[in-house]
């Protein structure tokens, strides 16, 4: 059978749409990954006294069980380790420092499972200015 003009035009278009709708839908879930929008204390913040805790928040939901929050004093030890989430507030972690004390530079180091399975981690930078 031979095909006319109209027919392949046709079969064309149809197949380049359907190739736009399924690279489409592929890319959709990219945007729903977790990334760090918030932190307190912040990125480069100087702050007069050793927070009591260190809060995320996250563009997406995070499982808390699966994922972790570390804190390194000036000397690079690690000071507090863990993450706590709430049921009502799925995109923050609280991790609570009491034993973060002294001044300096303080790195925060986190690593999330995103509760549409990815996994997303970063790590940040405060200042401790004085006790």
């Amino acid at each position: 059978m031979v095909k006319r003009p109209r027919e392949t035009k046709i079969k064309t278009w149809v197949e380049t749409v359907l190739v736009v709708a399924v690279m489409s839908v592929g890319a959709a879930p990219a945007v729903a990954h977790s990334f760090l929008v918030d932190a307190t204390p912040s990125s480069k913040d100087h702050v007069a006294a050793a927070p009591k805790a260190i809060k995320l928040r996250f563009g997406g939901g995070v499982e808390p069980s699966y994922s972790t929050i570390t804190v390194e004093d000036a000397k690079g030890k690690i000071v507090a380790e863990g993450a706590t989430g709430k049921p009502d507030t799925p995109r923050e972690l609280v991790l609570d420092t009491p034993k973060l004390s002294g001044a300096g530079r303080h790195v925060v180091r986190y690593r999330v499972l995103s509760t549409d399975g990815h996994i997303a981690q970063g790590a940040y930078e405060f200042f401790v200015d004085g006790q």
